[in-house]
């Protein structure tokens, strides 16, 4: 009982409220064309893991007598989400594009698509089982830190593919090799 009234009085109204702020942020600059330096994605996936883990605390509770809005706030979530996606994948473009990924920056892509494909999930499937959340995201935590494909892998890469072409285009490199004690080079 105390969890049913925690989450349906408490955390709902704060993700609500949170989701008007979101959008409100969201329209400032869509409006203003001025993007804060790094900090929407935290909010948009702070916003997301609230709700996500709300749905998830009532979900037991939505075949109750009298819980049948349950249902209609998980779909409205789900879609309310879609367009602060499409912002989270914004800001991490302007983040990626400069300075190239980053481990930081890779788990958040990897989240970011997690989250797209589990609210594709919950708008579009028929069957809507929530048993899929722990697994896919323990999947994702796994092949994240392992392999080629990890984030370590992805992130020495980038960051070696991002410094080998500013060697090449102040001429700093030659043959694979860092040329050292050039000082006509103004970097």
């Amino acid at each position: 009982r105390g969890l049913k009234i925690f989450t349906q009085y408490v955390l709902l109204s704060l993700v609500m409220v949170y989701l008007l702020i979101l959008y409100a942020y969201m329209f400032k600059i869509i409006v203003t064309a001025h993007w804060p330096v790094g900090w929407v994605a935290y909010l948009v996936m702070a916003f997301a893991v609230a709700g996500i883990l709300s749905l998830l605390l009532i979900y037991p509770l939505r075949n109750e007598e009298g819980n049948t809005w349950i249902r209609g706030f998980s779909k409205f979530y789900y879609v309310a989400l879609l367009p602060l996606i499409a912002l989270l994948f914004c800001a991490i473009y302007k983040r990626v594009a400069p300075y190239g990924i980053t481990e930081e920056r890779y788990f958040l892509i990897a989240l970011a698509l997690w989250l797209l494909f589990v609210t594709l999930y919950f708008l579009l499937s028929r069957r809507k089982d929530i048993r899929l959340v722990p697994p896919s995201l323990c999947l994702l935590a796994f092949l994240s830190v392992w392999g080629p494909w990890g984030a370590f892998s992805v992130s020495m890469h980038s960051q070696r593919h991002r410094l080998t072409g500013l060697l090449e285009k102040y001429g700093l490199i030659a043959n694979g090799k860092v040329m050292t004690g050039r000082t006509d080079v103004k970097v």
